[in-house]
């Protein structure tokens, strides 16, 4: 089975770490607490802190290098602090065996029961720009929430012109989340949206079809208009003159 990440809904696990505090516009430090399980053995669990303030990321313990990492000057001078901290150590240690070593064949099964493979759509529709295609990629229905969709372009990884949604929830236990690519068409181009997923054995690629790009199509619909214009103005003709022939007859 694909590896996979277990987010542990807990907001307040240490008071002498986290401090889920409120104002006004709602949490402004917390910490999100992860179990990254690669396969059942519990030796291979990897415990993740990530330390939130005011939605950055200023820290991250993670018990692989046994340590917190700062990412802001406020993290740094933090991260340093717990570090040498004997109690602090050894508190992530033994919420790595309580939380992950301990419960990792029961995350394993309660995640199997519930997997639902994604349903993937991928369609284009128009932009404010005449010359350019927004490519939409969607994912469906799946479970587990972690869910990776990327793009590429003649074989390589497409990052410029690129958004994602949130994974939003389905309001069960299914998720989704959507993609979006805008760039100009050319019939040269291989577009391709690629899904990794837990319930997947090996990624998924879904190819765009360029061989009509947009501004074909919009020449062929004007195209056809024109010419069902043409074909009414001839009937009208026509009736025109029958109806001249009958009355001079």
């Amino acid at each position: 089975m694909e590896s996979f990440t277990c987010l542990l809904l807990l907001c307040l696990l240490s008071t002498s770490v986290v401090d889920c505090s409120f104002d006004r516009n709602g949490y402004f430090m917390f910490a999100d607490f992860w179990c990254a399980a690669p396969s059942r053995n519990p030796e291979e669990v990897v415990y993740l802190v990530d330390w939130y303030f005011n939605q950055q990321l200023t820290m991250q313990y993670n018990s692989t290098v046994g340590k917190w990492t700062g990412f802001t000057p406020g993290g740094f001078i933090t991260a340093h602090a717990f570090n040498k901290d004997e109690h602090d150590v050894l508190q992530r240690k033994l919420e790595r065996q309580l939380i992950c070593h301990n419960n990792v064949g029961l995350l394993y099964n309660e995640t199997e029961e519930n997997m639902a493979e994604p349903s993937i759509s991928l369609h284009a529709v128009h932009t404010v720009s005449s010359h350019d295609i927004m490519l939409i990629c969607s994912a469906y229905d799946f479970n587990p929430k972690y869910i990776k969709v990327m793009w590429l372009r003649n074989g390589q990884e497409v990052t410029e012109g690129v958004t994602i949604s949130e994974v939003l929830s389905n309001e069960d236990w299914t998720y989704q989340v959507h993609s979006y690519l805008e760039l100009t068409p050319d019939l040269q181009d291989g577009v391709s949206c690629v899904v990794e997923h837990a319930t997947l054995r090996e990624p998924k690629i879904y190819k765009w079809d360029s061989s009509l790009n947009w501004s074909d199509r919009g020449y062929i619909s004007g195209g056809v208009c024109a010419l069902l214009l043409g074909a009414a103005f001839l009937c009208v003709g026509v009736s025109q003159y029958r109806s001249k022939r009958c009355t001079s007859t």
